[in-house]
């Protein structure tokens, strides 16, 4: 790593070259598995371009180091080249791809490489001071995430989504459903959680075409056609009524699971963890508060789809009076309440056809 030019990379680098040397008078000892890991991992160019890199850095020239470094990463992105051009970002004040490329490092790094990654992990908190991180929870899973509408990757992101500090637009797409746009302010330092749910795209609505004209029924059927005029009035009422129950019914559960997914969030905080950092991780308590968030969002589209269908089936029914009633009966009139309450939004609808 490049903090400790004098230590890893370069023993690194040297490292190779005894191997290659090695490789060149035929002899037979082989290389330590860990160098060699290394080494197979490098492609000629790839190695040759992370040398130069190495070698720029040694000399302070950061911004040759980071060009040769970049181009080492394009042809073969591993996790070495990674924490060099972290390093190097940070040298230059890049501080947002400094820790993108610190944060894979250390995901990606062995285990075993104890003094790299420490090195790695305070370069990366000198970056982190500089930027936001952000954690982007999407739902649904495979939903393209962008950052001031470029991408970013697909959801669920493995690292959290890093900004330089100001005014951003976190936002999240998939064909068959409705974009979704959180905008934030991100703070240096600071760590931030955005929400994005994508609700279907809703069906085209269906085109009512008119009707033959019908002739009018014999006086014998003139009762006939009220009981069925009647009963279908009052099936439209109590199934748009019903449709408008179900979307309260389901808005109190949605409040519940939101309440029960706060008290969640209370209790990691009391054992020492944050919302954000059980990205990735699947302890119980984290694993437990996501099915909560995801119960909440699903039982808050089914609120609001019910009161779609409730509503549309009222003014169905509601249009349907009107066109069947007949000249000599009362005028029909509609009177709408709300029902508003602390667990409770919808919408109260009566009237005579």
């Amino acid at each position: 790593m490049i903090p400790t030019m004098k230590k890893c990379p370069l023993l690194w680098g040297v490292s190779v070259s005894v191997v290659l040397a090695a490789q060149a008078a035929g002899a037979q000892q082989p290389a330590a598995p860990a160098v060699a890991g290394e080494t197979d991992a490098l492609t000629d160019k790839a190695r040759q371009l992370y040398e130069e890199g190495r070698q720029a850095a040694a000399a302070g020239k950061w911004a040759d180091a980071h060009a040769s470094f970049l181009a080492a990463w394009a042809i073969k992105p591993h996790y070495q080249i990674a924490s060099n051009l972290g390093v190097t970002c940070l040298k230059l004040g890049r501080h947002r791809e400094a820790a993108e490329y610190l944060a894979r490092y250390l995901r990606e790094a062995p285990a075993s490489k104890v003094k790299e990654r420490q090195s790695a992990e305070a370069s990366l908190r000198e970056a982190l001071s500089k930027v936001a991180s952000v954690t982007a929870q999407v739902t649904p899973a495979g939903a393209e995430v962008t950052v001031d509408g470029a991408a970013r990757g697909k959801a669920p992101l493995t690292d959290p989504i890093f900004l330089e500090p100001g005014k951003h637009d976190i936002g999240a797409r998939l064909d068959g459903h409705e974009p979704a746009t959180q905008s934030i302010v991100a703070i240096a330092g600071g760590k931030q959680t955005a929400v994005l749910q994508l609700n279907r795209t809703p069906a085209a609505g269906v085109l009512v075409q008119p009707g033959p004209a019908v002739l009018p029924p014999a006086s014998g059927a003139v009762g006939s056609e009220n009981r069925t005029r009647k009963a279908l009035l009052l099936g439209g009422g109590i199934a748009a009524g019903a449709g408008v129950a179900a979307g309260v019914i389901f808005t109190v559960m949605a409040n519940a699971r939101a309440s029960e997914a706060e008290d969640k969030k209370d209790e990691l905080l009391r054992k020492g963890y944050s919302e954000s950092s059980c990205h990735g991780m699947t302890m119980p308590g984290c694993k437990d508060l996501r099915d909560t968030v995801y119960a909440k969002v699903d039982l808050s589209n089914a609120a609001f789809w019910s009161f779609v269908a409730g509503g549309a089936i009222g003014a169905g029914t509601l249009v349907y009076g009107l066109v069947t009633r007949k000249p000599a009966e009362v005028a029909p009139g509609v009177r709408a309440a709300p029902l508003l309450g602390p667990s409770v939004a919808g919408l109260s609808l009566s009237g005579q056809f």
